[in-house]
């Protein structure tokens, strides 16, 4: 792996060749602020990890270039990745989206997914699973699947994004049956719980930490391996459901970013991603700040997809 200097050294004698009609204009990248395209309102956590991860690359001067977040709410996200596809494919529109951006495929919302984009890469994750309310009387998974073999378990969700295809994909090969109601956000999620409305939901492992006086309590993780916090939990791995998969913050380019350029932005979010500030920030939120390849998530992304697709048209979901 090459450093980052060397990387900077490197990208500053590629001229940088941008196609206007049949006239080519050479500049060294970056000479001015990268946008970092967010498609959620401010405050969300992957706004947070965006803003987090362009202060530290200001801060310590990994680029010599300002990154800013533009919030682009909306559609589930697609206006955002919309703005990222669609932007010129020159280093200076970069993306920070999850899950959803094989979701919305598979959901037929939009005609792409993640490989119509460059994909850098991820800067941190939340672990997940899925958890009951303080009103429902499942205590533990072998109540939830007893119960959910009997009837069908409401299961409060967002309609179209991972919090509703991840648990679709494990009901279907755990041989549970699910009722996903649409809610919205996390915060309505975890009030349809309290509410005795639902008897599941997908939480992060932050979450059930911070409401456990609430009563709300994981059935099973989507972990490697049990939790430290939660050793009694079961893991989806141990029921044989391939189903370890956690809430990746993935950074995009539109397709066809010169290599020069993903390779700078990648070096650059790598580094970013392990400072001790960050490390420490998103630790305290309860994230995992861990850089992945983008060539590690790829086949995880593609899998999603071709598992969530006869589910959601058997289940006639797709618009």
């Amino acid at each position: 792996m090459l450093a980052l200097k060397s990387i900077k050294s490197l990208v500053a004698f590629f001229a940088i060749s941008i196609g206007v009609a049949n006239t080519f204009a050479q500049a060294a990248f970056p000479e001015r602020p990268i946008k970092i395209i967010v498609p959620t309102n401010p405050g969300g956590s992957v706004d947070t990890v965006a803003r987090t991860i362009a202060r530290s690359i200001e801060q310590n001067k990994l680029l010599p270039v300002k990154m800013v977040a533009l919030n682009l709410p909306g559609a589930g996200g697609t206006i955002g990745t919309r703005k990222v596809k669609s932007s010129p494919a020159d280093g200076y529109t970069i993306g920070i989206w999850h899950l959803g951006l094989v979701t919305s495929r598979a959901m037929n919302i939009v005609d792409y997914d993640h490989t119509a984009f460059e994909l850098i890469g991820s800067t941190g994750f939340s672990e997940i699973g899925i958890g009951a309310g303080p009103k429902s009387k499942i205590q533990d998974f072998d109540q939830m699947a007893e119960i959910s073999r009997s009837k069908p378990l409401n299961f409060a969700t967002n309609i179209g994004l991972p919090v509703h295809i991840l648990p679709m994909i494990y009901a279907n090969e755990a041989g549970l049956d699910f009722k996903f109601v649409q809610v919205g956000g996390a915060s309505q999620r975890l009030a349809s719980l309290l509410g005795g409305h639902a008897d599941l939901g997908i939480f992060s492992i932050p979450e059930f930490i911070n409401y456990q006086k609430t009563g709300i309590r994981p059935v099973v993780l989507f972990t490697k391996e049990r939790n430290d916090k939660f050793p009694d939990i079961p893991t989806a791995l141990e029921q044989e459901i391939d189903l370890n998969i956690a809430s990746y913050y993935l950074w995009i380019l539109p397709k066809g970013t010169p290599e020069p350029i993903k390779t700078l932005l990648t070096e650059s979010l790598r580094e970013a991603s392990n400072r001790p500030e960050v490390v420490e920030q998103l630790q305290e939120m309860g994230m995992v700040s861990k850089f992945r390849e983008g060539s590690e998530l790829e086949d995880l992304m593609s899998d999603i997809l071709v598992r969530s697709k006869p589910l959601i048209s058997k289940m006639g979901l797709r618009k």
